[in-house]
């Protein structure tokens, strides 16, 4: 009996809940609005010269989402709507765990991009970049250094 009335107090004590707790809507700093749940999970690799970038976007139609590549970055930001309808929908929710709002992303490119050579396909809510690489210029010239007395 004891044991039921304090494990709440117990719980709070915890460290694992304690920091649970503090570093909740800090776990990734790319969502908004403290999402914390709902976020563009990505990969980025390169393959055959080009660099991909995979983003995952659950729930969200490809025309809510806004793609700008620049050579060095590409910018990724999408809306996922709530589907519920002003003024109540006649639903009693026991449990609403699905999240909505905006996602920025700003993924840095590991080497110079061509921003004109970016294509992006979206498919089962996943969001394909594919950008080329730029052919960097292996031409040099050696230069002389002089010293002055």
């Amino acid at each position: 009996m004891a044991r039921e009335r304090f494990y709440p107090m117990m719980r709070m004590m915890d460290p694992e809940s304690i920091i649970d707790t503090f570093t909740r809507g800090f776990a990734d700093p790319f969502f908004t609005d403290g999402f914390t749940e709902f976020g563009a999970k990505t990969d980025l690799y390169r393959k055959d010269g080009k660099i991909y970038a995979e983003a995952e976007l659950p729930g969200i139609s490809p025309e809510d989402v806004e793609l700008h590549v620049y050579s060095d970055r590409l910018t990724l930001s999408a809306e996922k709507k709530s589907e519920t309808k002003e003024g109540g929908d006649g639903k009693s929710y026991f449990r609403s765990e699905r999240r909505y709002g905006k996602v920025e992303r700003v993924i840095s490119f590991p080497v110079e991009a061509d921003p004109e050579s970016a294509k992006a396909t979206f498919k089962n809510g996943v969001l394909t970049v594919e950008v080329a690489e730029k052919s960097q210029d292996k031409a040099h010239k050696k230069v002389a250094i002089t010293s002055e007395a």
